[in-house]
């Protein structure tokens, strides 16, 4: 699929810049993304009338530390197609049903500093994507790379679903990567109590790690807190992540983090984001 004549669709840039320091409990170091990957990207859209719509996105990343070799797209290159049915994405590194699953129901919403672990892949190459229109409040996405693309020997099959009615939001996937270690599922619950929201997870990695998983997030104004306990199961490696992060504008926000798990020491963080 070609997407032709971008200067006749909508196109912008976009991007995120994230640096801060991080202390691995032996050593202070100047990093790069505290909270989210620093990258810049080009996304357009084009009404092709009757419904239908294409979109196009290049995203590449970069670091905000020390030079990097790069290549453009590393981050993902992909163009779908939208209507009524729903839409259809191809292409790399696309978010993967069982990211956007988990993504619903984690109290920090996939931060670099979160503790969540997905019933597959977060994203994948080669990727053919369809999410569907919300209905009843429920949205379905399915992704799958074939067989010829996969690095197992049968293609990979992953399909989730998000819900959400009012304060309430569930959040479900099943994964098969295709290989011979099993398959990996997750369910997650949100619940907005207006004060305070809480999240709860159950996932199985294909690997079969088992974890469970029970956060907060709480607004104060433009603080908000969050912490998350997860435990694994026939191991003891426990983690737990506290943070805060200050919303200096809509595009910029300060975050201070703690994340600690179990055998490990505690790993600390401060940086400053900016989207644009």
């Amino acid at each position: 699929v070609a997407v032709a004549g971008v200067a006749s669709a909508q196109a912008t840039i976009y991007g995120v810049v994230d640096a801060g320091f991080v202390n691995d409990g032996t050593d202070t170091s100047f990093t790069s993304g505290v909270n989210g990957t620093p990258r810049i990207g080009f996304k357009g859209t084009e009404d092709l009338g009757g419904g239908l719509s294409v979109a196009f996105t290049v995203e590449t990343g970069f670091h905000n530390a020390a030079e990097t070799a790069t290549s453009i797209g590393d981050r993902g290159a992909r163009v779908s197609m939208s209507g009524g049915f729903g839409t259809v994405e191809l292409g790399s590194s696309v978010l993967s049903a069982s990211f956007w699953a988990r993504a619903a129901t984690d109290p920090t919403g996939t931060n670099n500093y979160a503790i969540a672990t997905y019933a597959g892949s977060a994203r994948n190459d080669s990727s053919i994507n369809y999410t569907s229109p919300n209905i009843g409040g429920a949205v379905v996405r399915y992704s799958t790379v074939l067989s010829a693309d996969s690095t197992n020997t049968d293609a990979v099959q992953d399909i989730s679903v998000a819900y959400t009615a009012g304060a309430l939001t569930i959040g479900a996937a099943s994964n098969d990567d295709g290989g011979t270690t099993g398959k990996g599922k997750s369910i997650g619950i949100a619940y907005d109590m207006g004060m305070a929201k809480v999240f709860g997870n159950s996932v199985t990695t294909v690997a079969q790690v088992k974890t469970t998983s029970f956060g907060l997030n709480v607004p104060m104004g433009a603080m908000t807190l969050e912490a998350d306990f997860r435990t694994t199961a026939d191991a003891d490696v426990d983690a737990n992540m506290v943070a805060a992060q200050y919303a200096l504008s809509k595009a910029t926000k300060v975050t201070v983090y703690r994340t600690k798990i179990q055998g490990s020491d505690a790993s600390m963080g401060v940086g400053i984001r900016h989207n644009f």
